[in-house]
């Protein structure tokens, strides 16, 4: 018990660890992402041509399995919704129209994700070469910023996955409760209603009257919500963290820069025909190679930062817009479902509605910290000690400061920054239907 309280609520860097993957944030993830074959596969290039053959052909069959499962529930909902519209209220429509459009997020993402190679190389490439656990010997404030990204990490992970637990079992046994308390499991209980289910689909066989087909399709609807729970918010979760270090580099970079080494000769001459003397600090010949030294390692960090932040566009960036876009139709839904008022609608959809505009909150706000923090890189390049450098050294803080002139934004799709202004809009623009919509 004790190990298990100290894997989950100790949240300190363990020196002992030699590989960031055993981190205990990163084995949550692990083990949820792998359900849904989203987690970094491990390299074949060491197997054998058989086992090599084996693993690819597995992989194809995990690959395909998961696009069925999505088809079939974007399937099944829109043909009970086509069967059923005319004998629903608009707050029933509404439910159905949510679950089928968090469907289609788990398909997109699906479609741009789990198929696309170079997804493998930037998570591969995060767990294996980014993370800050590969450079918290640098320094002793690489080492502190370390620790810190690692706290928020852990204590990240705990909340949102406690968050996702919470919310998919209320969405669930809100209906459940809802038939207990309508003595619906009890014989003879149902007369002429029918048992409420979390999930609306189109079975071949009966799962409204029939108590076995309830079971087994109660069942199933805790199996679905499991799955695109964690195809939402733990997938969240990985980008939300690779983000975070991404925000701890650009502040070891910054630091880097904010303490660049003083010049320590001073030069003193006299003006011509007055006895006034000026002194002038300036770099020796040795400090100047150590500083075009210095330099040239900011520069690479600062390339290998924005490389790799540009890799996270394009790979998230098709997910991202898929992501907003269903933010901006679901989000009046969601507070129309809630305005019911009723205890039934609040319990079921206040929890998914506080879950899915606080994903799209944090997201923004986590994707924000790295245009904040890469916009003090401008004022910092500026502020090192150019004037007292060589022609050559001038010519490389001056090709520096061109690098850093914008903010570093993750894009989504090349059409719109991922942070606090696209959140703004989108949740004006979905307080603006609710009202719309809530005054027909």
């Amino acid at each position: 018990m004790a190990g298990l309280l100290d894997f989950f609520f100790n949240y300190e860097a363990n020196e002992a660890i030699t590989t960031p993957k055993n981190y205990p944030y990163l084995i949550i993830m692990r083990i949820s992402l792998s359900l849904i074959k989203c987690w970094p596969k491990k390299t074949t290039e060491n197997l054998a041509a058989g086992a090599k053959m084996k693993a690819k052909v597995w992989g194809m069959v995990q690959n395909v399995l998961h696009l069925a499962f999505c088809v079939l529930t974007i399937v099944g909902t829109a043909t009970y919704v086509m069967i059923h519209k005319k004998n629903m209220t608009f707050f029933e429509l509404g439910h159905l129209y949510i679950t089928l459009m968090l469907s289609c997020v788990v398909f997109s993402r699906l479609a741009t994700l789990t198929f696309n190679e170079e997804y493998q190389v930037v998570a591969n490439e995060f767990l294996n070469k980014i993370h800050l656990f590969y450079y918290k010997d640098n320094s002793e404030f690489s080492m502190q910023t370390h620790k810190q990204i690692h706290r928020v990490s852990h204590l990240f992970t705990l909340y949102v996955t406690g968050q996702m637990l919470g919310g998919l079992s209320l969405f669930n046994l809100t209906p459940m409760y809802n038939n207990y308390s309508a003595g619906k499991y009890s014989k003879g209980g149902l007369k002429n209603s029918t048992f409420d289910h979390s999930l609306y689909y189109s079975y071949p066989f009966d799962v409204s009257t029939d108590v076995r087909g309830y079971i087994f399709s109660n069942i199933l609807h805790w199996f679905f919500s499991y799955i695109v729970s964690t195809w939402i918010c733990t997938l969240d979760l990985f980008l939300s963290v690779i983000v975070f270090h991404i925000w701890g580099h650009f502040k070891i970079l910054l630091h880097d820069i904010d303490n660049f080494p003083k010049p320590s000769k001073m030069v003193s001459f006299k003006l011509e025909n007055t006895n006034v003397t000026i002194s002038n600090e300036n770099y020796s010949t040795e400090e100047l190679e150590q500083l075009a030294d210095k330099l040239k390692k900011c520069i690479d960090y600062h390339r290998e930062i924005i490389s790799f932040t540009n890799k996270i566009s394009e790979v998230f960036g098709p997910m991202l817009l898929a992501y907003y876009g269903f933010h901006q139709a679901s989000g009046c839904l969601l507070l129309l479902e809630c305005s019911q008022m009723t205890p039934e609608a609040l319990a079921r959809y206040l929890p998914l509605t506080l879950i899915l505009f606080q994903q799209l909150i944090q997201l923004s706000i986590v994707f924000e910290l790295v245009g904040t923090v890469s916009s003090k890189l401008n004022d910092a390049v500026y502020g090192l000690p150019w004037e007292d450098m060589d022609v050559k050294n001038r010519k490389t803080v001056a090709f520096f400061l061109l690098n850093v002139q914008e903010p570093v934004h993750v894009k989504a799709l090349g059409l719109a920054d991922v942070g606090v202004t696209s959140m703004t809009k989108i949740l004006k623009t979905s307080m603006s239907f609710f009202t719309f919509l809530r005054s027909m």
